[in-house]
């Protein structure tokens, strides 16, 4: 199976050759944006996956440790909450402030981590489980189950924002490129 398209023109003339994600994100001319629709920032999601884009970090912290401790680091987070992590940085759930008190990080008082996502989850599926769950943020797990990162449905919609930004600052760039050559 290939990994480019070529799209056509009246003619049999090449509008572009590119990947679906190129298609999708830097259409060569009004032609091509129109024949991948007005909706092109929503098939984005479905091509590009968790890992390509920025998470926003968390404040991990353990049950037992010093409260004063897991406070502190609220203050280098993305996040006003902190994710409640075991040993091998598997989350277990958030703690608010209000669930930061005492001496020490108490783990009954946490809500639960849903959902979490994968680093290979296409944004779609993972826009869809965010919404889902009626929540905003979500942990996001490596292949060993591990938090690599926060995604939130701001870092989805600033990542669509960002592209749409790209592509518009770009030069155009000759996307003719003839197969009968």
């Amino acid at each position: 199976m290939g990994d480019r398209i070529a799209v056509m023109k009246d003619g049999g003339r090449i509008a572009q050759f590119a990947t679906p994600e190129d298609l999708l994100m830097n259409p060569a001319d009004e032609f091509v944006e129109q024949f991948v629709g007005a909706d092109r920032a929503l098939k984005r999601l479905a091509l590009q996956r968790v890992r390509d884009i920025d998470l926003w970090t968390a404040a991990t912290v353990r049950a037992g440790e010093e409260v004063g401790s897991a406070r502190a680091k609220l203050a280098d987070a993305d996040l006003s909450m902190a994710l409640l992590v075991d040993d091998q940085r598997r989350p277990l759930g958030w703690l608010s402030e209000r669930g930061l008190t005492g001496e020490r990080v108490r783990p009954e008082l946490r809500s639960p981590a849903e959902p979490i996502v994968e680093m290979d989850d296409v944004l779609r599926d993972a826009l869809s489980d965010l919404l889902s769950a009626g929540t905003r943020y979500a942990p996001v797990v490596d292949s060993a189950g591990a938090t690599a990162g926060i995604l939130s449905v701001e870092v989805i919609s600033q990542s669509l924002a960002d592209n749409s930004s790209d592509s518009q600052l770009e030069q155009p760039v000759s996307r003719t490129d003839s197969l009968a050559e």
